[in-house]
């Protein structure tokens, strides 16, 4: 009878071992979909980096403005997975009297690419392309110019962008 019964628990103990799945977990070295990287150039030395000061900095359409703390020289923007194309506004000076607010149009297109089955899907952006939107008025616009770096956004590791200001 004792050993039917541990045959048995066996049995039981063997069956449940073996519906056991390994767990899908997506870690940290997983990189998600990738943001924009944003390095800051001097405009009259174009290999060197220049900070911004209080720099405040917005999606269209999002309601919250972030700001930046003190002078930053890069920024890591987010693009839109829904759709072709951000627009940002990035404002220079944000918390003294005489702010000064640019817009970038941010266009590429999007590759959804499968990484597995705990992370899913992420989005690579192809095709990437900026420009500034100028002002009418002359030197009105703290930024002078924008430089792609890279047209292919898969990962975080490089810089994408430069702003000359």
């Amino acid at each position: 009878m004792k050993i039917k019964n541990i045959t048995i628990i066996l049995f039981i103990l063997l069956f449940c071992l073996w519906a056991c799945e390994r767990d899908d977990i997506c870690g940290l070295d997983q990189q998600a979909t990738p943001r924009l990287i944003v390095e800051f150039y001097d405009i009259n030395e174009p290999d060197e980096l220049k900070p911004v000061t209080n720099l405040a900095f917005f999606a269209d359409g999002d309601s919250d403005t972030l700001l930046a703390p003190g002078a930053v020289t890069e920024l890591v923007l987010p693009l839109r997975t829904s759709a072709n194309q951000t627009n940002y506004f990035l404002t220079q000076f944000a918390t003294s009297e005489a702010p000064n607010t640019d817009e970038l149009r941010l266009n590429y297109a999007r590759r959804n690419v499968y990484m597995n089955r705990a992370c899913g899907y992420k989005v690579e952006f192809l095709d990437f392309q900026a420009r500034r939107v100028v002002e009418e008025a002359p030197n009105v616009n703290w930024i002078r110019s924008v430089s792609v770096q890279e047209t292919l956004i898969e990962d975080e590791e490089v810089v994408h962008l430069h702003i000359f200001h």
